[in-house]
């Protein structure tokens, strides 16, 4: 959930509106998981490469101890569709075998993984843990996709902290450089494998959220979370198919986070002003003192458990100001979910 609060209502108790977020936030981030998934295939053989049918596979959100079980068929293949995105453990058990336990198995949105693993005949009650192996394949989808985790979203500067302003790094994107001295939220519409910019599609979690404002599928002036309200963002820019595909250039999906079983949140503050840039060259030669530029961004996340491995929320609140010489009086306000707005 991402706010962006006029300075007109600065004298209203933080503490309200901080209630009345975490509050409508409860539902969303239930409801999270069920959209912007992943999912996870695999086959399971024995020592000498013989497909193993019968093997009893656990699917583990290491966030959440959400579990999933299947069984591996008489070709040895399994399946665990509708992943919501995160981390996984994967733990296979057989009578006469080994358990295997598979750690850190990323769970993408999108993407079907698909994951290979040969079991050891041994004792019962032997387990062998795999931390670290080859990485996962995606022999299902021909789809060329890039993500952009939680940490890239903050940590990789940007002007005005728009995720738009990352999709140029994948091959095949170009978009261009967003203007400093905006008083909008920088969005940039990038143009996918030389096509026009109005052919991308954007989902926000698995919701079309392309046609948002303008009806032409441009993201200049969509949808801006907050970086750290996200889990990842998706760029599929060529053969993705039909269920995130609606255009004909780039599908960009946006994930948010969600709650875990502990406890977590941050607190940020960013802060632009026309005193940390170097005046332009002809201003200079000219006596022209450097144009105003000063835009403040803060805010905090906040999420957990409400019954552990049941049922969690997360929430954030943000307030942006921004000032510039070129369009002084200018003002873009966005209040999510519209109930504040009353």
């Amino acid at each position: 959930m991402h706010i962006r609060v006029p300075p007109r209502f600065g004298r209203i108790s933080m503490v309200a509106i901080s209630v009345a977020v975490l509050l409508l936030s409860l539902l969303p981030a239930g409801v999270v998981g069920q959209s912007g998934t992943g999912s996870l295939t695999g086959v399971v053989r024995d020592q000498n490469g013989a497909n193993m049918p019968g093997v009893a596979v656990t699917v583990r959100n290491v966030g959440t101890d959400a579990t999933r079980a299947v069984t591996s068929n008489e070709e040895g293949r399994w399946m665990v569709p509708a992943l919501a995105v995160g981390t996984y453990e994967v733990t296979y058990e057989i009578t006469g075998f080994k358990k295997l336990v598979r750690d850190r198995v990323e769970v993408e949105a999108a993407v079907p993984r698909t994951v290979e693993d040969r079991l050891e005949i041994g004792e019962i009650g032997a387990t062998v843990n795999i931390a670290e192996g080859a990485a996962l394949i995606t022999p299902d989808t021909s789809a060329v996709a890039r993500q952009l985790t939680a940490e890239q979203l903050v940590q990789v500067p940007t002007s005005t902290r728009s995720f738009t302003q990352l999709l140029s790094a994948e091959a095949g994107v170009s978009s261009d450089l967003s203007p400093v001295l905006t008083n909008g939220n920088g969005n940039q519409s990038p143009s996918v494998n030389g096509t026009r910019t109005t052919s991308t599609s954007l989902f926000f979690n698995g919701v079309d959220a392309t046609n948002i404002t303008s009806n032409e599928g441009s993201l200049n002036g969509n949808i801006a979370p907050a970086p750290e309200t996200l889990s990842e963002v998706k760029l599929q820019t060529s053969l993705y198919d039909a269920s995130t595909g609606r255009s004909g250039g780039g599908n960009f999906q946006l994930i948010t986070r969600s709650g875990t079983n502990q406890f977590n949140g941050s607190a940020y503050y960013y802060l632009q002003n026309e005193k940390f840039n170097a005046n332009d060259f002809f201003f200079n030669k000219d006596g022209i003192e450097r144009p105003k530029a000063r835009r403040t961004e803060g805010g905090f996340t906040i999420g957990g458990p409400i019954i552990k491995e049941r049922f969690f929320f997360f929430g954030g609140f943000q307030h942006t100001s921004a000032d510039t010489g070129f369009v002084p009086t200018a003002s873009s306000i966005t209040v999510l979910p519209a109930a504040l707005a009353l």
